[in-house]
């Protein structure tokens, strides 16, 4: 009777934790290896031609090239192999997902690290996309009646809310944690001058929670950083907008300075750009609670990163770790030039001539 009882509550903690979250926990039996090696695999080899870049799903190397996606564990098993008929892809990944798509494919797949969870067709191309912690995925198309179609879909797949954008182009999505929310950024011309406007609606409502124009800006990136804190990215200014539509903060830069832009699952985000005329890049950290802090550094990385409070830079074959505040937490020294580093809770991943590296 004991034992019945103690399955019973396991299966009711099972039910509770959430779609995602067994998900994920489905994925970490799946990508346990059937033998085991006292190799940890790495450097892990691609094709350096068809190779287009690395990323992490969840805290796992996700590997684009042109014929599709894959998923390497921490040990370098293959855990995903996806094939995608298409060129130019495109990935959004949150909280052990990642939505695939291409600016000339209609159709999207939503993947975990190691199964398809769902596809979507849609009527045009995609344009952009984004993937809420939650599962639930946005999306963008144009037609012939709007330049934008944006949709939300919940993490079954199901449809939840649609907005056409009948004058500006949607250049960017967000959805907050729980794809409560969404913010988009649309880009537009007036007078020969750009303009960016900034939109957020709760995905049950059909009328803005706030909609602004932000002249003479094209925002490149939107973020919600949290419920009540919107991030737009631009080309020559970032601006922090409250669930209002305040706003709460602004840092500008010189036309063509914005060089690196990254955010992390807990919101923080990272903004680089040249200062100096060039000599000096700036790096601000932007967190989703608390003060922005900033520092310089005197080269020109050729990747960067964010996890936390910390900011990974790369250059040449030398991977530097910061603390927010401008200190040197660990250097590492790889054995070719970084391409891409991407930080994680084991330490770094590298992307050094075709081949997934771990230090």
């Amino acid at each position: 009777m004991i034992i019945i009882i103690i399955l019973l509550i396991a299966a009711l903690i099972y039910l509770a934790m959430g779609e995602v979250r067994r998900s994920n926990i489905a994925d970490t039996f799946r990508a346990i290896p059937k033998t085991f090696s006292g190799s940890d695999g790495f450097p892990y080899n691609e094709d350096e031609l068809s190779l287009d870049r690395v990323m992490l799903i969840g805290d796992k190397p996700l590997i684009v090239s042109d014929s599709g996606v894959e998923v390497i564990s921490n040990n370098a098993d293959k855990l995903l192999e996806f094939h995608l008929n298409w060129g130019d892809t495109r990935v959004s990944s949150f909280n052990g997902r990642a939505l695939v798509y291409s600016n000339t494919s209609t159709k999207a797949y939503l993947l975990s690290r190691t199964v398809q969870l769902a596809s979507y067709d849609e009527e045009n191309p995609v344009v952009t996309g984004n993937v809420a912690e939650n599962g639930a995925v946005a999306l963008s198309y144009s037609t012939e009646g709007a330049q934008s179609v944006v949709k939300v879909y919940r993490p079954s797949g199901k449809l939840q809310w649609q907005w056409q954008c009948k004058k500006e182009y949607v250049s960017s999505l967000s959805l907050t944690g729980g794809g409560s929310k969404i913010a988009i950024s649309a880009l537009g011309v007036d007078n020969a001058e750009v303009y960016s406007r900034i939109i957020l609606f709760k995905t049950g409502k059909t009328e803005p929670q706030f909609d602004t124009e932000l002249k003479g800006t094209a925002v490149l990136k939107i973020i919600c950083a949290r419920e009540d804190k919107i991030i737009a990215i631009g080309d020559n200014r970032t601006v922090i907008f409250s669930s209002d539509g305040e706003i709460k903060g602004e840092m500008k830069y010189a036309d063509n300075a914005l060089c690196f832009t990254d955010s992390d699952s807990s919101g923080n985000t990272l903004i680089c750009y040249k200062e100096f005329g060039g000599s000096k890049v700036k790096a601000v950290r932007i967190p989703p609670v608390g003060r922005v802090k900033s520092f310089e550094i005197d080269y020109m990385p050729e990747s960067a990163d964010i996890r936390g409070s910390l900011i990974a830079f790369a250059s040449g074959n030398t991977v530097e770790v910061y603390t927010s505040g401008g200190a040197v937490k660990r250097t590492y020294e790889c054995k070719q030039d970084v391409k891409t580093v991407l930080l994680s809770n084991l330490g770094i991943y590298t992307l050094e001539n075709g081949s997934v590296c771990r230090y």
